[in-house]
């Protein structure tokens, strides 16, 4: 057995906050990596922060069919994870829908809040053909 072999059962301080988030989420893998693992499991820590990675344990525990019975499940979602960003930045706004898209824009302020959308017009077209036929 060489020590590359070797598992080890006790959660390293600098994956304590990790763990206990995805522990409070009710999810419960084994822990038991191996020391290059754990290696491996530190940088994916110091590139995208602790609660990037225990967000993405939580949603890809939540997505498994059977559960999640050991935390290296997650660590090749962890490894797909973009890098946090910098202190201070701030989240861009939500882009245009693309050209095609069948999303339509809320209208919010202006004369285009004071017109109806395509829904109210439609019903509003169905009441006057009822009320032609009444």
């Amino acid at each position: 057995m060489s020590a590359r072999d070797v598992k080890v059962a006790v959660i390293p301080e600098f994956a304590r906050p990790v763990v206990d988030q995805i522990s409070a989420a009710g999810i419960y893998p084994a822990w038991t990596l191996t020391p290059a693992e754990w290696i491996v499991v530190h940088a994916l820590i110091k590139r995208s922060g602790e609660d990037m990675l225990a967000a993405a344990a939580v949603q890809a525990a939540q997505r498994a069919r059977t559960g999640v019975a050991h935390a290296r499940y997650f660590v090749r979602a962890w490894q797909a994870l973009p890098p946090a960003p910098e202190p201070g930045t701030v989240p861009a706004a939500p882009a245009a829908p693309g050209r095609g898209s069948n999303v339509l824009p809320f209208p919010s302020v202006g004369a285009a809040a004071d017109r109806p959308g395509r829904a109210a017009q439609a019903a509003g077209w169905y009441a006057d053909l009822l009320a032609e036929e009444q």
